[in-house]
């Protein structure tokens, strides 16, 4: 079972400048072999689907990139802040992070079971894992995304469904899922939990944040 803490970096790992991938031979992967079933994925009000994969520039995603991704978190909050409304809060300054509550109530929460099965998904957070796949540290998954893509593009080669790792604004793990048949199979239909203007724990992440509201 994934737990729902932030897995961090253990006191063996570098903590120093990522490095690029090489070849990944797929039978020496560490892979994970089970992970929590149920998640949750935020959406606007008027996407085509809840549960759209997309190319969209993020950790582990690009344009560029021959796969697209779905960002799902293993609680509401986590989903907010990994694929929600974060990137538009988090590059501005303290001072100027505000948003509207009409934004809030157009951002839908789904809840979403995976059947893992036969899925291959490295996990980031674990020291063995990046070890088998010759990542140095675990920046190679956290710090600057042009970095993390080579590695999600290198991983997609090597026949991965995807990659687990924490996230960078709450306690919660997240998943991003490449999109294939397999994974499409993989996830259940989702179920609409709320709008985030209606999540509590949402709003008090965003108020300890330092965040407004319009």
């Amino acid at each position: 079972m994934l737990l729902r803490t932030r897995m961090s970096a253990s006191a063996m790992d570098d903590a120093g400048a990522p490095n690029t991938p090489g070849f990944l031979d797929s039978t020496r992967i560490v892979w994970k072999k089970s992970i929590y079933k149920n998640w949750w994925r935020n959406a606007h009000e008027k996407a085509s689907a809840s549960l759209a994969f997309s190319n969209a520039a993020g950790r582990f995603s690009h344009p560029k990139l021959p796969f697209k991704t779905l960002y799902l978190g293993s609680d509401s909050v986590t989903c907010f802040w990994e694929s929600g409304l974060d990137r538009n809060l988090t590059k501005r300054f303290p001072t100027d992070r505000t948003i509207s509550e009409d934004d809030l109530i157009a951002r839908i929460e789904y809840s979403v079971s995976l059947n893992s099965t036969g899925l291959r998904l490295f996990n980031s957070n674990d020291s063995a894992a990046r070890r088998s796949i010759g990542a140095h540290s675990i920046a190679c998954f956290e710090a600057d995304h042009v970095v993390s893509r080579q590695w999600a593009n290198a991983l997609f080669s090597a026949r991965a469904h995807g990659i687990l790792y924490s996230s960078a604004r709450s306690d919660g793990a997240c998943l991003a899922l490449f999109e294939s048949t397999a994974t499409c199979r993989a996830l259940g239909s989702p179920r609409q939990v709320r709008r985030c203007y209606d999540d509590a724990p949402l709003l008090a992440s965003l108020f300890r944040e330092g965040v407004r509201l319009l």
